[in-house]
């Protein structure tokens, strides 16, 4: 299926055998040999990775099987993606998976037994595609003049909600009496079933524990007290809940030093809930997650309650 041998998929000749897995992110260059044997024994390799989910493939496998499904591809020599999915899906029963094209047209596994999709599997570090890099570039670039509620409503929320989280609130400066700490709130929906609850402490400047912006770090903490401290209402469940993690997130740097002082003002129960992310991770995550984003004039406008920029 990878180098088209099938039938269902697209032929690929030597040098487009190389841009295949390259396109997926590994250093791979055909040397000339048999291209079937060459690929199974690539293929081979990447299935002994590590896996996000112990009921699916290597990461890296999950990574070739949704290329193998990019529409030009097909669109080029004028093929039919169904016939392929099908052709995949009658190899992957065997081991209790399905795949399926979700709605962004990417190629997801299911395992028929537990339920573990892919779609939810964390994004793996991996090097940026061209085309990754230059949203990456945008994003930089529009986090520069973007306000606090504009990161938050703009940026965060579709980033989460793509991750699979689920209703993704954000507070907004109107409601600054009632945040407790909380400028977006949101929950996600474990294995079992069962629900664990996040908020984000957003902050459109660095955050630094030197003399001179003190304040700034001291804010961070008595804003993370208060979130911890005050539960939030659930309308789905129709009662408030207690936060599991709170997101401390800058559109700029999070020193060290402010890293460090605000563990050590915490105590031991209350670290636990504390995840960083400050501009660098925020890029590299959404520069592949919010690729199609559209960041022209449109993404500047307020939002409305129910409104979100895509």
């Amino acid at each position: 299926m990878v180098v088209g041998d099938h039938e269902c998929f697209p032929y690929r000749s030597s040098s487009y055998i190389t841009r295949f897995f390259q396109r997926c992110g590994f250093p791979y260059s055909h040397d000339g040999t048999t291209c079937r044997i060459w690929a199974c024994d690539r293929l081979t390799e990447l299935n002994r990775g590590p896996s996000q989910a112990q009921d699916l493939p290597s990461n890296d496998l999950v990574r070739v099987i949704d290329e193998l499904f990019e529409p030009d591809d097909f669109d080029e020599r004028e093929l039919s993606v169904e016939p392929a999915l099908n052709a995949l899906n009658k190899l992957l029963k065997k081991s209790g998976l399905v795949a399926y094209l979700d709605a962004t047209g990417h190629c997801r596994l299911r395992n028929t037994g537990t339920g573990t999709s892919s779609s939810t599997s964390a994004q793996q570090p991996r090097p940026l595609t061209p085309d990754e890099l230059a949203q990456r570039r945008k994003l930089a670039m529009y986090l520069r003049t973007a306000s606090e509620d504009e990161f938050t409503d703009q940026l965060l929320v579709p980033l989460f909600q793509r991750l699979g989280f689920y209703r993704v609130t954000p507070t907004g400066h109107r409601e600054k009496a009632l945040e407790f700490g909380k400028d977006l709130w949101m929950k996600y929906q474990l294995p079992t079933g069962h629900w664990i609850y996040f908020c984000a402490q957003v902050k459109r400047d660095k955050i630094d524990a030197a003399r001179d912006t003190k304040g700034n770090v001291a804010t961070v903490l008595n804003q993370v007290r208060m979130a911890i401290e005050h539960p939030i209402f659930d309308p789905d469940a129709n009662r408030k809940v207690l936060l599991d993690h709170v997101y401390i997130i800058s559109a700029d740097e999070i020193t060290r030093s402010a890293r460090t002082w605000l563990v050590e003002q915490l105590d031991s129960s209350q670290r636990r809930h504390v995840i960083f992310m400050d501009r660098d991770e925020f890029l590299d995550h959404s520069a592949r997650i919010l690729l199609d984003l559209d960041l022209g004039e449109k993404a500047t406008v307020a939002l409305g309650d129910n409104e979100f920029p895509f």
